[in-house]
């Protein structure tokens, strides 16, 4: 079944479909792995930005919805993550893979989406780690993007994240840069799943979707611990983003659209992405728009209420392009 003909399948059904795979060369050498979702006569083309421990194969359900609306869709694999790397290495750092090289894999990714789509506009999704990536390239290239949706995200002082990054840096000094580190963990993926009351599995914080879990615990490419270094380098980038000269380098003409759960603990229960509304708007940023989802958990575009979700996406979207 090709996309068009997936137009009339409802945000609810997990039908997939299975996409063009090909391999970008970035400056340094490395070859992104980047999924693409085209469409006959696309009125834009949406990149898909994933988030931490799991990759772009996470969204073959997704871009469908978004390919019945008219838009075309890419999503990559950042390095460190999915088939960027062998699976052993998943969340190692090495010359090659390290937050940086993520960060500027966006630019090479969006020219490549600009080529092809040379008149189209380009909407840059990004989901929890990946809306911080996201904006990370929204400052630092504010022209090369129409609009910015970010799905999980958080604000966090840039003292805060700079004190986690030195926790990080300490925890790499004592067991070693690749080493995982119990604490880190307790405080992250671990600590977001104590907010669940008898939970089923170790993600349950992620979705109330007990099919989606599933399937994301059984993924080999979901789910893996990242390593010390990793999280340091994160940690730092986090640090710089939300400093008040880098959120001044957004465009203050582009709009900006937030969603998220009101029970996602990485958005500290909604209470961190109003934070992150307030400081785009206090930055400039003209149209931010916020919406909070009741009792939703992290992934939104994998939840029990998709539909109002994915149809709330794409209304906003079409009030904004041609």
């Amino acid at each position: 079944m090709n996309n068009l003909a997936m137009s009339h399948v409802p945000a609810s059904d997990p039908v997939t479909t299975s996409p063009a795979l090909e391999w970008l060369t970035a400056g340094d050498g490395h070859r992104i792995p980047c999924r693409h979702w085209p469409v006959a006569s696309p009125r834009a083309v949406v990149h898909v930005v994933h988030g931490m421990a799991e990759h772009s194969g996470c969204y073959d359900d997704v871009a469908p919805l978004l390919n019945a609306a008219g838009l075309a869709v890419l999503a990559h694999d950042h390095r460190c993550h999915g088939i960027a790397v062998p699976e052993a290495e998943l969340g190692n750092v090495s010359a090659s893979q390290h937050w940086a090289a993520i960060c500027h894999d966006m630019a090479t990714v969006n020219a490549e989406l600009h080529r092809r789509y040379p008149d189209l506009p380009v909407i840059v999704l990004g989901h929890s780690m990946g809306s911080f990536i996201a904006q990370d390239f929204a400052q630092h290239y504010p022209d090369q993007l129409n609009l910015l949706l970010l799905e999980g995200s958080n604000f966090e002082a840039p003292w805060f994240t700079t004190a986690a990054s030195w926790l990080a840096g300490f925890e790499a000094w004592r067991q070693g840069p690749q080493g995982r580190s119990p604490l880190i963990h307790a405080l992250s993926f671990g600590g977001f799943n104590k907010t669940i009351n008898a939970a089923r599995t170790a993600f349950d914080w992620i979705s109330r979707d007990t099919r989606f879990v599933d399937r994301y615990v059984a993924d080999p490419l979901c789910g893996f611990q990242l390593s010390n270094a990793y999280w340091q380098q994160f940690l730092k980038g986090l640090a710089r983003l939300y400093t008040p000269a880098s959120l001044k380098r957004l465009r203050p003409d582009m709009p900006v659209y937030l969603f998220a759960g009101s029970a996602d603990p990485v958005g500290h229960m909604g209470s961190g992405v109003e934070k992150l509304a307030r400081a785009l708007r206090t930055a400039g940023c003209r149209d931010v728009t916020l919406r909070l989802y009741p009792e939703a958990r992290h992934d939104l575009l994998h939840e029990t209420n998709r539909d109002e979700v994915v149809t709330d996406l794409i209304s906003w979207m079409k009030r904004l392009i041609p």
